[in-house]
């Protein structure tokens, strides 16, 4: 089991305060009023940012806070890739580490606004890729399946996990991102179904939300239409 975790864009490598941020495209979301963000925002006219967030030294403290306590999902080991939202609602893929302690009190000295992120994830030392090996234009259901609103960080399976690493060593995924991988087996009489990669999504959601498999749907879907035929 992996985990993506999205932050803040910080054009000094995430390893100190951003420079000029009012001028970069790409730090707007901490410029502009934003209610689902806990940061202290830039002051007007900075040019080394005046605000405070994680992301600032993210590549030198090497911990994520959260205000509850993270479950067996995450633990020593596990992969971790960190992205962040482009202008467009899209995602940039730009460095992955692993999982060194999980639930440990943090490095840093927490702040009034930081108080009630009590559980920390701290990572093995990492460095973000060179910029011309950041994985752009992503969407959410590439990194981890499903539309991501809220919260911070997902988990993700292996095979999501793998392909991700694929992407990040220069790879070429092996189906389109997002869409279906082409055949869907039913189990009994070895019949397979081609899905369009949209109906495939469709089902997807469907399948997660009344906590059933694809195959059984798609079974069900067949006998109805049989009875429908038959009357």
């Amino acid at each position: 089991m992996g985990m993506v975790i999205r932050v803040l864009y910080n054009n000094r490598g995430w390893q100190s305060p951003c420079n000029d941020p009012a001028a970069d495209a790409l730090c707007q979301k901490c410029v502009r009023e934003d209610s689902h963000l806990n940061i202290i925002r830039p002051s007007e006219g900075d040019k080394v940012c005046s605000g405070l967030c994680w992301e600032r030294d993210l590549c030198s403290n090497y911990e994520w806070g959260s205000r509850r306590r993270f479950g067996d999902s995450a633990y020593r080991g596990a992969k971790v890739f960190f992205v962040f939202r482009q202008p467009g609602n899209r995602y940039t893929l730009w460095a992955a580490t692993t999982i060194d302690a999980v639930n440990v009190p943090p490095i840093r000295r927490l702040t009034d606004h930081e108080a009630e992120y009590r559980f920390w994830i701290r990572f093995s030392p990492f460095k973000p890729l060179p910029e011309d090996k950041w994985v752009k234009d992503l969407r959410d259901i590439d990194l981890v399946g499903e539309q991501w609103r809220q919260g911070m960080y997902r988990f993700i399976d292996p095979a999501k996990e793998a392909e991700l690493e694929r992407l990040i060593k220069g790879g070429v995924s092996e189906k389109p991102l997002g869409s279906s991988p082409g055949i869907l087996p039913v189990r009994g009489n070895a019949v397979s179904v081609s899905l369009a990669p949209s109906v495939y999504d469709r089902l997807q959601r469907a399948a997660r939300y009344e906590g059933r498999e694809l195959e059984d749907i798609i079974k069900e879907a067949v006998a109805e239409w049989l009875r429908s035929r038959e009357g």
